[in-house]
């Protein structure tokens, strides 16, 4: 149950960022911008998952520090960064929807 919640709490983030795209934008082109800036975000957030993740041998840990899961340190560079982005994305698509 436990390792369930925090698969969901920690892909929340990125699916938000995903959900925003549907937003539509006042202006084409800005709006492109920033769905395509919403998407980096999430990839970002979720690269240091993924690659340890994927490099991890069949009968591996992907947590093991001294393997794969050592990449899983970036997360104390990335959370802040990405969450500030994403904070700053969500006023942005708020701002600019179009009306009606």
């Amino acid at each position: 149950m436990s390792e369930t919640l925090v698969f969901i709490l920690f892909l929340l983030p990125s699916l938000i960022c995903v959900g925003l795209c549907f937003i539509k934008d006042a202006v084409k082109g800005r709006g492109l911008i920033l769905n395509i800036l919403l998407i980096l975000n999430a990839l970002l957030y979720l690269f240091p998952l993924a690659y340890a993740f994927f490099s991890t041998p069949p009968d591996g840990n992907m947590w093991d520090e001294n393997g794969p899961g050592a990449i899983l340190w970036l997360y104390f560079m990335i959370l802040p960064i990405c969450g500030l982005a994403f904070i700053v994305l969500l006023i942005l698509k708020l701002v600019f929807r179009r009306k009606g």
